[in-house]
């Protein structure tokens, strides 16, 4: 049995993690010995534990070649929290990478903003550093330390010399400025985070962030920075540290972006401008059902459906495909495009931008009536189109005088089958907007020029039925009663309470509203009653759940409140445009960030007097994930002064912000307050 043999074993006794300890090496010899060469005699046993001295020499030679280019940093003032992390304020590690003090460091180390940067060298010396420009796409920050000279500057390891199985020693200078830590694993695996890091089984925590990842011969092969697939900011990632996986960003092939760096300019990643629909991005096309008209892809020509199959020549056939292809790719940089529109081959050469202009979504004034006999958003195929329930007064439509019961049946190039296809053609305009609207009208069809508008603010007073058959459900109130139950999780400790509303049909697809309020509030008993006669009537699924020990909700519930929903819409026949999280007072606020990081899954918010966190950064809007707002404000000063702040950072970004004021001073949300909310969320479809 080899030496590598037992490294990818994961032998107990000799495990890459020893962090040099003598007490494993011996281990590692007595398992030779003993194992692996039982026969051995004299000289044969004394090779094994030669071998093990020079791996030992060797890797303790590899850390030894790039601590002096190892150096420790301290900063000082800045934010506590960011997106709900503690941030730690003791001393982090850094890379320096010329003779007159450029040094990289984690983006994850500056996330508080310091007022003020030290940084110990090696040899002891201490300088002031400012903080040039920081690369969002690899999670990287560029320092210039003033006043030094001839600093050491390590060998970077080639991209084509990284392979996974081979030694890697992550090092840092966190704990002393005089000396280093050092833990040891294994490359295994290149190519992560859609190719813009590699991955190691090393001990990688926040002690070494912003330190070297090193091969065997003590060049670096990449910066030690957390990160995460779904999410981008400097504090993505951390959730896993010294869990056995870590990440390491390539710095050789990264030489022209660090000299722009050193020019003072931000590095993000290329945005093309397109979104693609929610399914399984292993398995689904590459097929395109948000085209931005304002982004690179749609000043190229490209459109909704179009199906993208090859990239700078590389082969596309998946949504992940699509993703890699385009993962280490920066703002600025063009892109060879290739793409089918039916049978029609489309080439482009498409410059990506870092940034992309704010987003809002297109309105036409249109709210349709719901299909009452198939899947959610679904018409039947024998009378294609959306008809339609109700028009907004003084929205394009009405001005175009759209009547209720037309049909609509295309927009501009969409044909719309389904109210999925209605909204997703408005995702694909902005507000100003011309559209071509084809309706059927008694049977007769006729063309309709529209421009777009904004989405509303406001509630209507009054709704029509949504569906064809809601008269007839309405005339029998006794199938309308609904029943509370239980809905637990296995793998959680908390409770939930889940009111199910009397279904008027087994097809008509519901509404969900998970609410968050404190238990000293209001028991979930007494919230059923307050809600019950709206959710028989609109079809609303009421989720109750509760903290598992506490009396309020904290970060770290997340992670249930989102796999709660995921059950919640898995279980029950939901109508995927009219899913809501909210709540109540400062519990309710930590619907905030539920909201913003399950997207996939949200589409409104509806708050009573819940301040938006603080230290929440909020992402921009997206075409393809719709999320509306609906906030009821109390009418004292000092509390609707923090909440309208809250929500104007929220419209700033994009989002379709509704507001009402309550009567009650706390917020507490009356009967009235409560039928209005209600109708909000009943016309979450719109369009």
């Amino acid at each position: 049995m080899s030496c590598a043999d037992l490294r990818n074993a994961k032998c107990k006794m000799f495990n890459a993690k020893c962090k040099m300890n003598p007490f494993c090496i011996f281990h590692f010899s007595f398992f030779i010995f003993h194992f692996a060469f039982p026969s051995a005699q004299g000289a044969e046993i004394a090779a094994p534990a030669s071998l093990a001295a020079r791996e030992e020499a060797a890797l303790t030679a590899a850390a030894e070649r790039v601590a002096p280019s190892v150096v420790q940093i301290r900063t000082i003032g800045g934010l506590d929290v960011v997106d709900g992390t503690l941030l730690a304020d003791g001393p982090t590690t850094g890379l320096v990478i010329s003779a007159d003090g450029y040094i990289l460091s984690s983006a994850f180390n500056f996330a508080q903003q310091p007022a003020s940067i030290l940084v110990t060298f090696a040899s002891g010396k201490q300088a002031p550093a400012e903080l040039l420009a920081t690369d969002h796409s690899r999670m990287l920050v560029l320092l210039k330390a003033t006043g030094v000279a001839d600093l050491p500057v390590p060998e970077m390891a080639p991209a084509a010399d990284i392979r996974p199985g081979q030694w890697a020693v992550a090092i840092g200078r966190t704990f002393r400025a005089d000396r280093t830590n050092v833990t040891v694993g294994i490359v295994s695996a290149i190519g992560r985070m859609f190719g813009k890091a590699i991955q190691t089984d090393a001990d990688v925590s926040t002690t070494n962030y912003g330190g070297p990842l090193v091969d065997i011969r003590g060049r670096v092969l990449g910066l030690i920075v957390p990160m995460a697939p779904q999410a981008t900011s400097e504090v993505a990632g951390i959730e896993w540290y010294d869990s056995g996986i870590g990440f390491a960003v390539p710095l050789a092939p990264l030489a022209e972006r660090i000299e722009q760096m050193t020019k003072g300019k931000e590095q993000r990643a290329g945005l093309l401008g397109i979104g693609m629909q929610t399914k399984n991005p292993h398995s689904s096309l590459a097929e395109l059902s948000v085209v931005r008209p304002d982004s690179p892809a749609g000043q190229a020509g490209l459109k909704k459906g179009d199906r993208i199959i090859e990239v700078n020549g590389r082969p596309v056939r998946t949504q992940t495909d699509l993703r890699f292809a385009l993962g280490t790719a920066y703002g600025g940089d063009s892109v060879q495009i290739v793409a089918m529109r039916g049978d029609e081959r489309i080439e482009r050469s498409i410059a990506l931008v870092d940034e992309l202009a704010l987003f809002r979504h297109a309105f036409l004034g249109i709210l349709p009536m719901r299909p009452a006999s198939e899947e959610p958003g679904a018409a039947k195929q024998s009378d294609p189109g959306v008809v339609v329930r109700m028009v907004y007064a003084g929205s394009p439509a009405a001005e175009a005088k759209v009547q209720a019961g037309d049909r609509i049946i295309e927009i501009n190039d969409t044909k719309v089958k389904s109210i999925d296809d209605a909204i997703q053609a408005l995702d694909n305009l902005a507000p100003e907007g011309k559209v071509t609207v084809r309706l059927v009208r008694a049977d007769q069809p006729m063309d309709l020029a529209l421009t777009a508008t904004r989405l509303p603010g406001n509630v209507p007073g009054e709704l029509p039925p949504a569906f064809e058959d809601r008269a007839a459900a309405e005339a029998n109130p006794a199938a309308q009663a609904g029943e509370a139950v239980e809905l637990k999780l296995a793998e959680f400790p908390h409770n939930c309470r889940v009111y199910v509303p009397g279904s008027r049909s087994a097809s008509h697809a519901l509404s969900a509203l998970l609410w968050l309020q404190a238990p000293g509030d209001s028991k979930p008993e007494e919230i059923v009653r307050e809600w019950e006669k709206m959710c028989d009537r609109d079809g609303v699924v009421l989720i109750l759940p509760t903290p598992k020990d506490a009396d309020h909700w904290e970060r770290t519930d997340l992670e249930y409140l989102h796999r709660l929903l995921e059950r919640a819409l898995a279980q029950y026949k939901i109508d995927p445009h009219r899913v809501v999280v909210g709540g109540q007072g400062n519990t309710g606020a930590i619907a905030w960030p539920l909201a913003l990081a399950s997207r996939d899954l949200v589409r409104g918010v509806a708050t009573a007097a819940a301040p938006l966190p603080r230290q929440i950064r909020v992402p921009p809007n997206d075409p393809a994930q719709r999320l509306a707002v609906f906030a009821a404000i109390p009418p004292k000063k000092d509390a609707a002064a923090a909440i309208t702040q809250g929500l104007k950072s929220i419209s700033d970004a994009g989002y379709n912000v509704t507001t009402i004021t309550t009567v009650a001073p706390t917020g507490q949300l009356s009967d009235a307050e409560r039928e209005e909310l209600a109708r909000w969320l009943d016309t979450l479809d719109r369009f």
